[in-house]
């Protein structure tokens, strides 16, 4: 069942109702501050190699664009990550432009860092558990040693947060505000921003035919994010999940032939046998659905203790 309106929620929706601009000058924006910001970072980045690597700049271009397109080394995964950073900049300076606010306008209200905890600690069990099972079946083999993973994770973790976030402010933040605030119908603003994120994942070139099933488990992932910023009425539920969602997919165990130059272990399942892909598609599409419900459970039982 989709969620309701609630008093949550209104509260969350209301920094829309002050916007100067309509969805179509914001969709203009956002594109053209992303554009301007991830130039200025490609070419940070390409400078950046030209001092460390004395290279020449077109062979520092040329190592970018590898990197961007097939990464499958830490460093090429850290550089892809970096990249979020300005859609983080674009949705901050929209809401500045077009509604005169900062970023806290689109997380919302109340105990985002206890919401965001609360999703990380209820779902981090089903990670460990799916995790688990594919090592004991042994579908998986190790990428990289723990001792260079873990160092890794020190600058991959702060981007990953980066990323997921950045892509929660603009689809569960600035858009679900702004259609909700303008339509009274749910399917309006869940669905549609659930549909346009979905097909931002359409990967056919890597993922063959499950291409479309790519499409229909992020909707999915999607209207479930919309769903706890709802019951929660701020953002730090979605964020939670979205985080380890991908930590999971990212940075722990991988599809091999996907972007896994930071992933612990990768499977032995090429993303080219797409028979066994949907089949693992589907079952941990199944594994996020049990994390969904438990942390559904969870802040059930919270909500009937506190009563």
């Amino acid at each position: 069942m989709l969620p309701k309106m609630n008093d949550k929620f209104a509260a969350f929706i209301e920094p829309a109702r002050h916007s100067r601009g309509g969805l179509s000058l914001a969709l203009i924006l956002l594109l053209l501050f992303y554009a301007v910001f991830m130039a200025k970072i490609l070419l940070f980045i390409v400078l950046l190699d030209v001092v460390l690597l004395g290279v020449d700049f077109p062979s520092a271009f040329v190592i970018l664009i590898t990197s961007l397109t097939d990464p499958t080394t830490p460093r090429d995964t850290i550089i892809g990550l970096s990249t979020f950073c300005a859609m983080l900049g674009a949705v901050w300076i929209t809401t500045l432009i077009l509604r005169r606010q900062n970023l806290c306008a689109l997380v919302g209200p109340g105990p985002v860092l206890r919401n965001f905890g609360i999703a990380v600690l209820a779902t981090v069990p089903i990670v460990l558990i799916s995790f688990g099972l594919s090592l004991w079946f042994g579908e998986v083999h190790p990428n990289l040693s723990l001792g260079i993973w873990l160092v890794w994770m020190l600058p991959a973790l702060p981007l990953l947060l980066i990323q997921v976030s950045s892509e929660e402010l603009i689809f569960r933040g600035y858009f679900l505000q702004e259609l909700a605030v303008r339509f009274k119908s749910r399917w309006v603003w869940i669905i549609v921003p659930s549909i346009f994120f979905g097909f931002l994942h359409h990967d056919p070139i890597r993922m063959g035919s499950n291409a479309l099933l790519i499409v229909i488990v992020t909707i999915f992932f999607s209207i479930v994010a919309t769903d706890v910023t709802v019951r929660t009425g701020n953002l730090g539920a979605a964020i939670g999940l979205h985080f380890i969602n991908n930590l999971q997919s990212m940075m722990l165990l991988s599809l091999d032939g996907t972007p896994n130059g930071l992933s612990f272990y990768v499977t032995y399942t090429h993303v080219l046998d797409e028979t066994s892909v949907r089949t693992m598609i589907l079952s941990n599409l199944s594994f996020f659905a049990v994390a969904y419900f438990t942390y559904l459970l969870v802040i059930r039982s919270r909500e009937r203790t506190l009563v």
